[in-house]
């Protein structure tokens, strides 16, 4: 890297830099960088300054500071895009409905696949669920842990760890939003049928019968949604259901 001179969006031309330089020099995750000293002094710059664009990087969730080894490459995450989803959502709740949409399109597309390769062991995870989910639901207890277990295991099979943790973002976020504005499932049993039906489609390889049940599913949060945007002020909070 060639010496720079301090100019306007200093930290945006450090960032890059170092970007280029992981790019550059093909790191992966774990992979050490130099120390800030010597990015400061190949580009000339003050160490404060590169310490500000490493912290700025590792918000992006780009490099992570490991305790007496210094920084490297972080693997890739998307948990940049839940920090910004979180707090978008906070003040502009409307935008919600369309997050569930994409979400919707991103399960109705892969539950046509999923049908077609999941394995009996697997369905047998996705059974042995439902048993404590009953009880917590007829309890009035929260079932979140299986709900979100529940898509986790069902796309599973797939073997990609990023439509997981894009799943995994809608849900976090979804449910975020739903303690505070949302009115609460007014029948976690018929919630945990609903999902019992749509495993019983995908366990009998029906894949539009799969994709129909969970595209009712998503209707009824719509709804919720809906009456959450069009009087917040009314609603109670509650137990969020997916």
């Amino acid at each position: 890297m060639t010496k720079r001179a301090r100019e306007p969006g200093l930290k945006q031309i450090i960032q890059d830099r170092i970007k280029l330089y992981i790019t550059e020099k093909g790191l992966g995750p774990g992979d050490l960088l130099p120390p800030e000293g010597q990015f400061a002094e190949d580009l000339g710059v003050s160490r404060g300054s590169v310490r500000e664009a490493v912290k700025s990087l590792e918000s992006l969730g780009i490099v992570e500071s490991r305790h007496g080894e210094g920084v490297c490459v972080r693997e890739f995450n998307f948990d940049s895009v839940l920090g910004f989803l979180s707090f978008g959502l906070a003040f502009q709740p409307s935008r919600a409905a369309e997050i569930l949409q994409i979400r919707e399109w991103l399960e109705e597309s892969a539950l046509g696949v999923v049908t077609g390769i999941i394995s009996d062991a697997q369905l047998d995870r996705i059974e042995r669920l439902f048993a404590p989910w009953e009880e917590k639901a007829l309890a009035g207890a929260s079932t979140a842990d299986e709900d979100r277990a529940f898509h986790r295991l069902l796309y599973e099979p797939l073997g990609n760890g990023s439509l997981l943790s894009l799943i995994d973002i809608f849900w976090v976020v979804y449910n975020a939003l739903a303690v505070r504005t949302v009115p609460g499932d007014a029948d976690p049993m018929l919630t945990v049928r609903a999902h019992r039906d749509l495993f019983e489609a995908v366990k009998a390889r029906d894949a539009a019968l799969a994709r129909q049940l969970l595209s009712r599913h998503f209707r009824n949060i719509e709804r919720r949604f809906q009456q959450a945007i069009a009087g917040p002020a009314e609603q109670t909070s509650g137990d969020a259901a997916e």
